[in-house]
Protein backbone atom coordinates (compact mmCIF):
# COMPACT_ATOMS: atom_id res chain seq x y z
CA UNK A 1 0.00 0.00 0.00
CA UNK A 2 1.20 3.18 -0.86
CA UNK A 3 0.94 5.66 2.31
CA UNK A 4 -0.81 8.71 2.17
CA UNK A 5 1.17 12.02 1.57
CA UNK A 6 0.88 15.67 2.85
CA UNK A 7 -0.22 16.51 -0.66
CA UNK A 8 -3.11 13.46 -0.07
CA UNK A 9 -3.96 15.31 3.05
CA UNK A 10 -3.95 18.45 2.23
CA UNK A 11 -6.17 17.90 -0.85
CA UNK A 12 -8.62 15.79 0.94
CA UNK A 13 -9.15 18.38 4.27
CA UNK A 14 -7.85 21.94 2.65
CA UNK A 15 -7.93 23.68 6.16
CA UNK A 16 -4.66 22.41 6.39
CA UNK A 17 -2.92 24.03 3.02
CA UNK A 18 -1.05 26.41 5.19
CA UNK A 19 0.68 23.13 7.47
CA UNK A 20 4.63 23.04 6.45
CA UNK A 21 4.90 19.29 4.70
CA UNK A 22 6.98 18.45 6.87
CA UNK A 23 4.44 19.03 9.93
CA UNK A 24 2.17 17.06 8.16
CA UNK A 25 4.32 14.47 7.65
CA UNK A 26 5.01 14.04 10.73
CA UNK A 27 0.99 13.35 11.84
CA UNK A 28 1.02 11.18 9.28
CA UNK A 29 4.02 8.89 10.60
CA UNK A 30 2.50 8.91 14.10
CA UNK A 31 -0.78 7.63 12.90
CA UNK A 32 0.81 5.03 10.47
CA UNK A 33 1.56 4.14 14.11
CA UNK A 34 -1.86 3.58 14.94
CA UNK A 35 -3.75 3.27 12.54
CA UNK A 36 -5.20 0.34 9.64
CA UNK A 37 -2.28 -2.06 10.04
CA UNK A 38 -4.78 -5.12 10.29
CA UNK A 39 -7.72 -3.39 8.60
CA UNK A 40 -8.92 -5.30 5.77
CA UNK A 41 -9.07 -2.61 3.37
CA UNK A 42 -6.46 -0.14 1.71
CA UNK A 43 -9.05 2.50 1.45
CA UNK A 44 -10.13 2.47 4.83
CA UNK A 45 -6.31 2.54 5.75
CA UNK A 46 -5.63 5.21 3.89
CA UNK A 47 -8.19 7.26 5.00
CA UNK A 48 -7.97 6.71 8.46
CA UNK A 49 -4.17 7.28 8.82
CA UNK A 50 -5.21 10.43 7.49
CA UNK A 51 -8.68 11.15 9.98
CA UNK A 52 -5.76 10.25 12.39
CA UNK A 53 -3.20 12.90 11.20
CA UNK A 54 -6.43 15.25 11.02
CA UNK A 55 -6.87 15.06 14.30
CA UNK A 56 -3.20 15.28 15.93
CA UNK A 57 -2.98 18.41 13.71
CA UNK A 58 -5.61 19.82 14.79
CA UNK A 59 -5.26 19.40 18.60
CA UNK A 60 -1.42 20.89 17.84
CA UNK A 61 -3.69 23.90 16.94
CA UNK A 62 -2.33 23.42 13.12
CA UNK A 63 -4.76 24.21 10.07
CA UNK A 64 -7.53 27.01 9.78
CA UNK A 65 -10.74 25.15 11.53
CA UNK A 66 -12.54 26.72 14.04
CA UNK A 67 -11.57 23.28 16.38
CA UNK A 68 -7.28 24.38 15.71
CA UNK A 69 -8.14 27.77 16.77
CA UNK A 70 -9.74 26.70 19.76
CA UNK A 71 -6.67 23.94 20.48
CA UNK A 72 -4.29 26.81 19.73
CA UNK A 73 -5.92 29.36 22.51
CA UNK A 74 -5.70 26.96 24.90
CA UNK A 75 -8.64 24.39 24.46
CA UNK A 76 -11.28 27.43 24.47
CA UNK A 77 -14.78 26.63 22.99
CA UNK A 78 -15.95 30.53 23.20
CA UNK A 79 -13.89 33.18 23.83
CA UNK A 80 -15.07 36.66 23.45
CA UNK A 81 -12.94 39.86 23.70
CA UNK A 82 -15.45 42.47 24.65
CA UNK A 83 -16.34 42.30 28.41
CA UNK A 84 -13.92 39.22 28.24
CA UNK A 85 -16.12 35.65 28.36
CA UNK A 86 -14.20 32.43 28.07
CA UNK A 87 -15.63 29.33 28.05
CA UNK A 88 -13.40 26.34 28.23
CA UNK A 89 -14.67 23.28 26.40
CA UNK A 90 -15.31 19.90 28.41
CA UNK A 91 -11.91 18.04 29.53
CA UNK A 92 -11.52 14.89 27.44
CA UNK A 93 -8.12 14.23 28.25
CA UNK A 94 -5.27 14.28 25.83
CA UNK A 95 -5.61 13.17 22.48
CA UNK A 96 -9.15 12.09 23.50
CA UNK A 97 -10.55 11.17 20.04
CA UNK A 98 -13.91 12.52 20.52
CA UNK A 99 -12.69 15.80 21.00
CA UNK A 100 -12.53 16.82 17.31
CA UNK A 101 -14.52 16.25 14.00
CA UNK A 102 -11.91 14.28 12.60
CA UNK A 103 -11.13 12.17 15.74
CA UNK A 104 -14.91 10.93 15.88
CA UNK A 105 -14.82 9.81 12.10
CA UNK A 106 -11.77 8.26 12.80
CA UNK A 107 -13.67 6.25 15.64
CA UNK A 108 -16.54 5.23 13.59
CA UNK A 109 -14.01 3.58 10.61
CA UNK A 110 -12.08 2.12 13.85
CA UNK A 111 -15.62 0.12 15.08
CA UNK A 112 -16.18 -0.78 11.39
CA UNK A 113 -12.43 -2.25 10.74
CA UNK A 114 -11.84 -3.50 14.38
CA UNK A 115 -13.91 -6.10 16.01
CA UNK A 116 -14.87 -5.92 19.59
CA UNK A 117 -13.10 -8.12 21.84
CA UNK A 118 -14.64 -10.44 24.21
CA UNK A 119 -13.19 -12.24 27.01
CA UNK A 120 -14.58 -14.99 29.01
Amino acid sequence: MDEPTPADLKARFPGFAAVADAVVQSALDEAALQAGADWAGEADIRLGRQLLAAHILTLDGQGSGAEAAAAAAGGFRRMRSGALELERAADAGPGALDSTGYGRRFLELMRRNVPAVTVV
